[in-house]
């Protein structure tokens, strides 16, 4: 009777990892296919995007690419050591409905930060680039040790055709030594058809905003900057700091919309004692998207319909 238990045992075993043998042959044989998909929709983000070898696993229901290279739309060429695509709308051929991707050890330029900071708005603030030249960010980040930075990236979203709203949640560049920016979006009312791009989105007068925010979670930016700005002008750290704040006080009471004198107060308290700084718009009830493009940092008006809030601790 053991005998046979033992022998039935066997055969199980062997069966499952015959089972599993075939089933990991079948995902192999669909690499290229789905590696290729995955690219022909990151080149609708990127100006090009390449990659050496890959790799699948049925397991966990992924495929890794190796020796990754992409150029972003700004022109910044970046260097990955690999991408995983752990959930992806394989099955469309059109946009993709859901995704969660992952880049590892990606080799990124100070051009690259400085096009980000800038994009941040009030974010780019600490080192001075919505503002002031791109240049003078660049050399500045480049002064404190960031020509090049080490990143980790991930984004996971989801469209919900049925609801007609795209959430992205948890998008997340942690750069080595510097810090860590986390981006969460939601939208309604999304076209039943899809978006094919950021403009397509924009240009959707019906889409609505649920939920945003943004953060910047300090490790050394800060400081790094600090230094290098105290290094160019021969002044102490100490100094250069209240030279810093002194300047975003003076821009503070200058402000008349007081939005942006939110924004300034959180961003004195940020660089006074670095930690994290947000900036969230939760509406009570779903608003137009456009509204919120056309009519950024517009006043009391705005902040009450768009729920703003702008945090530092």
């Amino acid at each position: 009777m053991r005998k046979g238990l033992i022998v039935g045992a066997l055969a199980l075993v062997v069966a499952a990892g015959g089972a599993y043998a075939a089933a990991d042959y079948f995902a192999n044989a669909k690499l290229e296919e789905r590696a290729q998909l995955f690219a022909r929709d990151m080149r609708k983000f990127t100006r090009e995007f390449r990659y050496g070898s890959v790799s699948a696993s049925i397991i966990g229901h992924s495929i890794e690419m190796k020796n990754v290279e992409f150029v972003t739309l700004d022109g910044d060429r970046i260097k990955a050591e690999s991408v995983t695509v752990k959930d992806f709308d394989w099955r469309n051929r059109g946009t993709p409905r859901y995704a969660d991707i992952f880049v590892t050890r990606a080799d990124v330029p100070s051009t690259a930060l400085t096009n980000l900071a800038r994009a941040t708005g009030q974010l780019g603030k600490i080192i001075g680039v919505s503002t002031g030249p791109t240049g003078d960010a660049q050399r500045l980040l480049d002064r404190a040790g960031y020509r090049r930075t080490t990143s980790d990236f991930q984004i996971k979203y989801r469209y919900d055709e049925d609801a007609q709203e795209l959430e992205i949640r948890d998008v997340q560049l942690e750069i080595a030594d510097l810090g860590t920016v986390v981006f969460n979006l939601k939208l309604g009312n999304m076209p039943r058809g899809g978006v094919r791009d950021g403009v397509d989105l924009l240009s959707a007068t019906q889409v609505t905003l649920a939920h945003a925010s943004l953060s910047f979670r300090d490790r050394s930016l800060v400081s790094r900057l600090l230094k290098a700005y105290s290094a160019d002008r021969g002044i102490s750290e100490a100094e250069a700091l209240q030279r810093v704040l002194r300047d975003l006080r003076a821009e503070r009471q200058r402000a008349r919309d007081p939005v942006e004198r939110e924004g300034l107060d959180a961003l004195i308290r940020f660089v006074g004692h670095p930690g994290e700084i947000r900036l969230a718009m939760e509406p009570e009830r779903p608003v137009p998207l456009l509204g919120t493009v056309t009519r950024f940092f517009g006043g009391t008006a705005f902040k009450d319909t768009f729920g703003l809030k702008i945090t530092a601790r």
